[in-house]
């Protein structure tokens, strides 16, 4: 009862501090993938990247929320191995989940060797726990707070004084903004790097549409089952992610 009483009231102070409840929170991702090679020249496998870093966005109001991309990758955009004639390409999903506050709901559009799949699904309630650390991030005063995901902790950093619950990817039910969040033992982080609070254009809160409609555990069906595939043919294609499957999906391709 205590622990419920203290989310009422730090809600009530996130409301009443005159922050707006509206803006966009840009985000640095950082995913450092486990990649193994085999049959590849040690001193070129030592020229392939660890992890993959990246920038999204978080669209919010105190209805719905966007988050996707924030860059778009230039698909000629590759790095050559030394010495080797060979090229890599590094490969970001066009990933966007919409989330809809008001109504507890999420549609997600995923995309997987060029394919593209949306999934419809409640929002999920996580059972968080505040730890009583505290931070600031970009001069908002964060809180920590830990929930478990398939296992694997999860530590979050929310502020009560941008009282929307809502944060990047499906960490939300917080009474706060969430401006970072480690998954995966450190291996996937999130981190705010700019927020600007301000009306938002309807135009970029827009619910995807695109894509074959399937539930979650097809989804996950169907890449793992690609990943199997092409782990067997040996086609110079690997997958590298986080380690509990909660990161985000990125494909190495080789090209000689």
């Amino acid at each position: 009862m205590g622990f419920l009483c203290s989310l009422t009231l730090l809600h009530a102070q996130g409301a009443g501090n005159g922050f707006m409840l509206s803006g966009e929170v840009i985000f640095q991702e950082i995913v450092k993938m486990d990649i193994q090679l085999e049959g590849i020249d040690p001193q070129i496998a030592e020229q392939i990247p660890r992890e993959r870093k990246s920038e999204k966005v978080l669209y919010f109001t105190e209805e719905e929320a966007m988050f996707e991309n924030h860059v778009k990758e230039d698909p000629g955009d590759a790095m050559p191995m030394e010495g080797s004639g060979i090229m890599i390409r590094m490969q970001q999903a066009d990933n966007k989940m919409y989330m809809d506050l008001k109504n507890n709901k999420v549609i997600e559009q995923k995309e997987f060797m060029s394919r593209i799949f949306l999934i419809e699904s409640a929002l999920e309630a996580k059972k968080w726990k505040i730890s009583g650390e505290q931070r600031k991030i970009l001069d908002h005063a964060c809180q920590e707070a830990i929930t478990e995901v398939e296992g694997e902790e999860v530590h979050a950093w929310f502020t009560p004084e941008i009282g929307v619950p809502v944060g990047p990817g499906n960490y939300s039910g917080l009474p706060g903004l969430v401006l970072a969040v480690e998954t995966d033992q450190g291996d996937r982080k999130l981190e705010a790097i700019a927020i600007e609070l301000k009306p938002v254009d309807k135009s970029v809160l827009q619910k995807p549409t695109k894509g074959k409609k399937v539930t979650l555990d097809e989804y996950q069906a169907i890449v793992e089952e690609k990943l199997k595939e092409m782990e067997a043919e040996g086609d110079g294609v690997w997958h590298g992610s986080g380690g509990s499957g909660h990161t985000s999906t990125v494909v190495i391709r080789i090209q000689q």
